[in-house]
């Protein structure tokens, strides 16, 4: 592919002073043309240039850099892209905790300011030496997007003006001042002073704290955001493990957020909650990022947060090594010549070969007394989890039964055992296979379908026809002796506890007597058990008690 008015001379030369800018050693490969990612667009629309980390390569959009006659600042571009990579964000960790910090400063943020924030970090750098690089790229971008300037975009720009000594309209629009000015009464001035105050805190926590309390005035529907800049949208999303450690390490920021309090950016802690639901915290902080589709980066964070809470409520199996240390010797073998000499099992070699010993030694090897694949005994576990409107949805709050489940299954297949899992509502209830892997079982039980409440009888029998001797746990609340009130027959209902090992109804119900007495003729059956707990916070506790009776030998 052509470099419009850019030649190959001019990109590596271009290179080496953006790495000698930051004077780093980069394991990225040097600039390559940006290939449209949808062609039937204006170039305007694509971004002007990032890194693809997956290849190591940095491209860089040269039609767009041209159309915004900005050809002479390549430099400059590199470095920002550079600078991203080397030191702003550095980590995508550090980008998850920005991120989670962010959706409980400015609720309801649609689109992540952080990008914008470490564009500020990274210009100041390159700015030293190519402000007037930069200064070209931000007026060609200007002049290739068009339109109005937005309230955000203008205090952004007008932060430069301030940083590189630049009259007012040196970058933003020189029409727009006035009318900003009556808008933002004092935005000059508080550019001004964000300027010298951001640049001098002393660590990123408070740069980050004081940059949303500052730019959320310039935000006037955090619901509704979207914004383009020359050089944003060129830092990486971070992936699930460092969004769940930014959600559940946030304490980290306590104290950065009581100094902020202290220097009057954010409200008091009376009127602003820090303790934020972690899975109202997971649903924020993805619903903006791109790539989230079907919801599979929530459900993921949604699982580790759950299984974080299943931990809490079993006990854990003790960790065998990964590699246990070798001790137990194998069946002796003839050394032969080129075998490690150390295997050589001289006593018994002399024991059995006699006078032949040197001539004929046998080797042994040793290896670990591994333990055995499986649990005798562990029966099958079969659980029946209530879905219906009377508790949320798991993924968005915490649903006392689904973590009850989740509890009974993990401790279930912890042990060996295989798991099934049964999610039910008003009708179509969802089956899943039996299963083996404690992270699959999870995810199946995060299914929600809401709605009344029936408890699938015909299913039971069937399933308990096609596997006998499993335990059946019907995880649910007074809506299933509601159910069983309802069924005409109960001969199917009681042939299926019977061929069962055990069928334990696990329910939340204040009334003891009267849950008995709707269940009087399943509890006369010797295979049926009633686990009552009196408010849906007790499920995940009485769980894991459950589970020990059941699963502990």
């Amino acid at each position: 592919m052509s470099l419009p008015r850019v030649t190959r001379e001019d990109v590596a030369t271009s290179w080496r002073d953006a790495l000698a800018l930051w004077d780093v050693r980069v394991q990225l490969s040097p600039p390559e043309p940006h290939v449209p990612f949808r062609p039937d667009v204006s170039h305007a629309q694509e971004p002007l240039a990032y890194i693809d980390l997956v290849k190591r390569q940095v491209f860089v959009n040269f039609d767009l850099l041209e159309a915004m006659e900005a050809t002479s600042s390549l430099t400059a571009v590199l470095a920002h892209e550079i600078g991203h990579h080397a030191r702003f964000p550095h980590t995508l960790g550090w980008d998850a905790e920005l991120r989670v910090q962010e959706q409980r400063l400015v609720p309801g943020l649609k689109q992540s300011l952080t990008n914008l924030f470490y564009d500020l970090q990274v210009n100041e750098v390159v700015g030293r030496t190519h402000a007037e690089a930069l200064c070209a790229v931000y007026r060609g971008f200007q002049r290739v997007q068009g339109g109005e300037m937005s309230p955000l975009f203008f205090f952004y720009l007008a932060i430069y003006e301030e940083l590189w000594g630049l009259t007012p309209g040196a970058l933003v629009l020189a029409s727009q001042l006035a009318p900003m000015e009556q808008r933002f009464p004092g935005v000059r001035a508080e550019a001004r002073m964000f300027a010298q105050t951001f640049y001098a805190l002393p660590n990123g926590k408070l740069q980050f704290l004081y940059f949303c309390a500052t730019f959320i005035r310039y935000i006037e529907k955090p619901a509704d955001l979207e914004f383009r800049l020359p050089l944003g949208g060129d830092v990486s999303v971070p992936d699930v493990d460092d969004l769940d450690a930014a959600i559940h390490g946030s304490s980290r920021w306590d104290e950065a957020l009581d100094e902020a309090e202290e220097k009057g950016w954010l409200e008091p802690l009376s009127t602003r909650s820090r303790e934020k639901d972690a899975l109202d915290t997971i649903h924020r902080i993805t619903e903006h990022l791109p790539g989230k589709g079907e919801g599979r980066l929530r459900r993921a964070l949604v699982a580790k947060h759950y299984r974080r809470l299943v931990d809490a409520h079993i006990l854990k199996l003790p960790s065998a090594p990964s590699q246990p240390e070798p001790y137990l010797r194998t069946t002796p073998q003839a050394w032969e010549y080129g075998d490690d000499p150390s295997s050589i099992d001289w006593t018994l070699t002399v024991l059995s070969q006699g006078h032949l010993a040197a001539v004929s030694p046998l080797r042994r090897e040793l290896e670990a007394d591994l333990p055995p694949p499986s649990e005798l005994g562990v029966p099958s576990v079969e659980i029946y989890l209530d879905t219906s409107g009377s508790m949320p949805n798991p993924e968005t709050s915490l649903n006392a039964m689904t973590l009850a489940a989740q509890v009974l299954s993990a401790s279930a297949l912890r042990k060996k055992a295989t798991v099934r899992g049964i999610v039910y509502s008003h009708d179509n209830p969802q089956v899943s296979p039996w299963m083996y892997d404690e992270e699959k079982a999870r995810d199946f039980l995060l299914t929600y379908i809401g709605g009344g409440t029936q408890f699938p009888f015909d299913l039971l029998d069937r399933l308990s026809r096609e596997r006998p001797d499993a335990i059946r746990i019907i995880i649910s609340d007074g809506d299933f002796l509601a159910n069983l009130r309802a069924e005409e027959d109960l001969e199917p209902v009681l042939a299926s506890i019977r061929r069962s090992r055990l069928v334990v109804a696990f329910l939340a119900h204040p009334n003891e007597q009267r849950a008995r007495e709707a269940l009087a003729p399943l509890l006369r059956e010797r295979r049926f058990r009633l686990v009552l707990v009196q408010w849906p916070s007790d499920f995940a506790k009485a769980a894991g008690d459950l589970a020990q009776a059941l699963l502990e030998k």
